[in-house]
């Protein structure tokens, strides 16, 4: 069986490239279609081939969303696959509107990140330094593009639940896409962001740290205060509150008091990096969206030997973690409660201990591959 991944994004992809491995230990030859770097690379795969998604494909405008559908069509023909996993909502739509045999990895939840990407234009237009005629034109521009996302976002996951075999992160989204289906055709599947046994079976027990350090993994976002992750603030707060170390991997190397960022490091050293770390965090500040997230980084820290800490309405991952993680309410609930760990490092131990055995015995990868391959079974 011969089955093509297609995303919008470039590899490495943890989640795609899982997914592929699942494929391929099944005895599955697998490739993948998406934009290429200098990183795309891997072994999952026996080929890797270009698709030029555009942000105005993804949105269906019609030049540049055919543009792209000949590019997956011509790569169908040649690979002639027998199941497509797509890894992104402008893909699955294409697929299947090819006839193809698609499976949906609906992992953002397309129709709600749509209205955060509307929320986020609409702020980025309200504090921008156009004025007159350039403000206005801006404005309708933006204005378009969310009700294009909405309105295109909301009816192709409509249809495609429906339809097809959907593969998401959480019992909550799943719970919401149930809603949306029409008829008993679609079905389907939850397979969280868990970490492989691959990579975290080698992990040893935590160590004991004398010393309080956190650690954040993720991109450095260029409008923090506009987005779902608002993390503004947590630098300072570290720089400026004896409260530890903060380590953040992934945002531009930087170094000061009590605060360092290392850049993009790749998956393996990630994780040591984290077990240098006796906390992880999940800083983001409130917002609407956050009870649909199940970040991976959360089961990362977890098998990394951390602690995890986290903003109380990312729900999802709270009744994953279970007595596993402590929730905070705002910067000053996390600092208080920083500081009372950094007196009480043998208590934060025994936690990070549970939490590492934890995630070694239930948040695996592995657990829940199974159904990926029943969603195969009746693409």
């Amino acid at each position: 069986m011969r089955v093509l991944h297609l995303s919008d994004d470039g590899l490495p992809d943890s989640r795609v490239e899982k997914a592929a491995l699942t494929g391929k230990k099944n005895g599955f030859e697998v490739f993948f279609g998406g934009r290429i770097n200098p990183n795309s690379h891997s072994p999952a795969f026996s080929g890797i081939y270009p698709i030029d998604w555009t942000a105005k494909a993804m949105i269906g405008l019609p030049y540049f969303y055919d543009r792209i559908k000949k590019q997956v069509k011509k790569l169908a023909d040649k690979l002639r696959p027998d199941i497509v996993h797509s890894h992104n909502i402008g893909s699955a739509k294409i697929s299947y509107e090819l006839g193809l045999p698609v499976v949906f990895d609906d992992h953002e939840y397309f129709g709600m990140l749509s209205l955060v990407h509307a929320e986020s234009l609409k702020l980025q237009g309200n504090t921008g330094r156009r004025s007159g005629i350039a403000r206005v034109i801006n404005d309708m521009k933006l204005n378009f593009i969310s009700r294009q996302k909405i309105s295109n976002w909301t009816k192709w996951e409509k249809e495609l639940v429906s339809s097809v075999p959907t593969v998401t992160v959480s019992d909550q989204i799943a719970q919401d896409l149930m809603k949306l289906k029409q008829g008993s055709t679609g079905n389907i599947f939850v397979v969280p962001n868990f970490p492989s046994e691959d990579e975290t079976r080698k992990f040893s027990e935590p160590e004991f740290h004398e010393k309080l350090s956190c650690v954040y993994a993720g991109g450095e976002s260029k409008n923090t205060q506009l987005t779902k992750r608002d993390m503004s603030g947590l630098r300072e707060l570290f720089i400026t509150r004896d409260m530890g170390n903060l380590t953040i991997i992934g945002w531009e190397p930087e170094s000061s008091r009590n605060f360092k960022a290392t850049g993009f490091i790749p998956r393996d050293k990630m994780f040591l990096e984290m077990r240098q770390n006796s906390i992880g965090l999940l800083p983001w500040k409130k917002h609407w969206s956050h009870s649909f997230l199940n970040p991976n980084k959360a089961y990362e820290y977890a098998h990394a030997g951390l602690f995890v800490m986290l903003t109380s309405d990312l729900t999802s991952v709270v009744r994953t973690l279970k007595n596993n993680c402590l929730t905070f309410e705002n910067y000053e609930d996390l600092a208080l409660k920083l500081q009372n760990f950094k007196t009480n490092m043998e208590e934060l131990h025994k936690k990070r201990v549970d939490s590492f055995n934890y995630a070694r015995n239930y948040l695996t990868w592995e657990k829940y591959e199974r159904n990926i391959l029943e969603a195969y079974k009746i693409c």
